[in-house]
């Protein structure tokens, strides 16, 4: 089972990926203990092109310490036709700017690589085309390490989408997803590239020939047809999902669906791994086109008018019933105990990822918890419950709620606590209890925690209610990571990775 900050752990590579997925330029000194990547962009006159610069150790059995590390910018080769912004000291690196080139330092603890997002500014009279250099270096350790990205002008479009859609359907159906793209610039867009996250509950099983399934679970389909200025398009079809025979009545898998100029796309999926393979089947299409012709590069001016976060609920009667359990725990004053509350699904359906707070946990008085599970947080309120900036595994607190990853039918799911023991209560129970919107049986829903039973109350199985019940208030939201890495290279990522995660269960 993979603990809150294991699940963090695995969605902050979502960042690497970003990196390692865009178009990447490595320095060449092979004998460092450490390389430099840097992005290529394309810039829009008056507009911002974004891309980062990082280094990572070239020897992951010994990985490199960088410590305190120096970043040397030279922005002279773009000064014809765009600006460097400054930074400034967001990123944890204090930088200055003198002449045509920006030094920053930073201190890195140990195992942290450094990074930097980069913003250049297309000048007013920037012709698409112009094309120059950025250079970069990196000391660390008395090594330093170059690398260069490219800077090129293009025009600028605008391709914009519905900010939200919704489909349902019931367990093992295959369900239609929607896109849709609008033109909302005055520039003909020479195709477009359609990158659409799904779930491993909810994947891509379509066969078109311009589309490949990515490791998101969903697609990416390219098209040639020119988008018009001001014109809205459709797909031909919609993209089918098949939802998985034993997902959960009423869960709500998060998808997301990105559109992407193709030379946007070109650019940040240049050294991407696709894993699948394009379909046999026919060739989807939009469903309208111009003929407007140009050879400049093209880049989308506002990508932040190109996400649809797509909600897919499940319908049908095919719940999950979760089973609360309690555990005891003895000893005298001074002494710490573990006790391992838990819930079990009994199913039949999988329970999907809960962002809580699905479980509660109530100390027993007299006690003091000292370890707490990793998936949980000091309760306060549901007001106040918050799965990305709470504290995870904090001792000391009065109550606690616990997410949850996927669980199929039969799991056990247990939370460890070590209570430390300040006063003997004899039989002092604490309330545990589990709540899920559709649980077709509450009656199991709450059990107790008892340190030093005494044989009379204080039932710590499914469904006791020892020390009283504990009430949880307001429905668990399954939110799911359906957003990589190269979603994060647009500047749409920091939305979507803060608003789900993923974890699979392997049954």
């Amino acid at each position: 089972m993979l603990t809150h900050s294991t699940r963090r752990w695995l969605a902050g590579l979502g960042v690497a990926g970003a990196f390692v997925a865009a178009s990447a330029t490595p320095a060449s000194a092979a004998d460092a203990p450490f390389k430099v990547v840097a992005q290529d962009m394309l810039v829009a006159s008056d507009h911002t092109g974004f891309a980062y610069v990082y280094a990572e150790s070239t020897d992951s059995e010994k990985p490199h310490q960088f410590g305190r590390t120096t970043l040397e910018i030279d922005f002279s080769g773009i000064s014809d036709f765009a600006v460097l912004e400054q930074p400034g000291e967001g990123w944890g690196w204090a930088c200055e700017t003198s002449g045509q080139a920006l030094h920053c330092e930073s201190e890195f603890g140990e195992d942290d690589g450094p990074w930097l997002g980069i913003q250049v500014t297309g000048k007013h009279q920037a012709t698409p085309g112009q094309k120059g250099e950025l250079t970069y270096a990196v000391t660390s350790g008395g090594r330093t390490v170059k690398t260069s990205s490219t800077v090129i002008v293009a025009e600028g479009v605008d391709l914009q989408t519905e900010p939200e859609a919704s489909v349902s359907g019931a367990p093992g159906s295959r369900v239609g997803m929607p896109a849709v793209v609008h033109n909302g610039g005055e520039t003909t867009s020479r195709g477009a590239a359609l990158v659409v996250h799904g779930d491993y509950l909810s994947q891509y099983v379509g066969d078109f020939s311009n589309c490949r399934p990515t490791d998101m679970m969903g697609a990416l389909c390219t098209f040639d047809e020119e988008l018009a200025p001001g014109k809205t398009y459709r797909l031909s079809e919609e993209l089918p999902f098949q939802l998985h025979e034993d997902a959960r009545t009423g869960a709500v898998f998060h998808g997301a669906s990105v559109w992407w100029t193709k030379d946007d796309w070109e650019l940040i999926s240049r050294d991407w791994q696709q894993d699948g393979e394009p379909g046999k089947g026919p060739k989807l299409h939009l469903v309208e086109q111009t003929g407007a012709k140009s050879l400049s590069p093209q880049t989308d001016l506002d990508q932040q008018n190109n996400f649809t976060e797509v909600s897919v609920r499940v319908t049908g009667d095919n719940p999950a019933d979760l089973s609360a359990k309690g555990a005891t725990g003895s000893g005298k004053v001074g002494d710490v105990v573990r006790v391992s509350p838990s819930f079990t699904n009994l199913g039949p359906a999988v329970l999907e990822y809960q962002d809580g707070p699905l479980f509660r946990v109530s100390v027993p008085q007299g006690t003091t918890a000292v370890e707490v599970s990793g998936d949980c947080q000091p309760y306060i309120s549901d007001d106040k419950w918050d799965p990305w900036n709470g504290n995870w595994g904090e001792s000391g607190a009065r109550e606690y709620g616990c997410v949850a990853s996927e669980t199929p039918k039969g799991r056990k799911y247990p939370y460890e606590f070590a209570l430390r023991i300040d006063k003997v209560i004899p039989g002092v129970t604490g309330p545990v209890a589990v709540r899920l919107a559709g649980d077709p049986n509450r009656k199991n829903d709450h059990a107790t925690i008892v340190v030093n039973p005494t044989g009379v109350g204080g039932d710590t199985g499914s469904g006791g209610n020892g020390g009283g019940t504990l009430p949880i208030t307001g429905e668990s939201t399954a939110l799911v990571a359906g957003i990589g890495g190269l979603l994060l290279a647009a500047g749409v990522g920091g939305y979507v990775v803060a608003r789900r995660r993923r974890t699979r269960f392997v049954a």
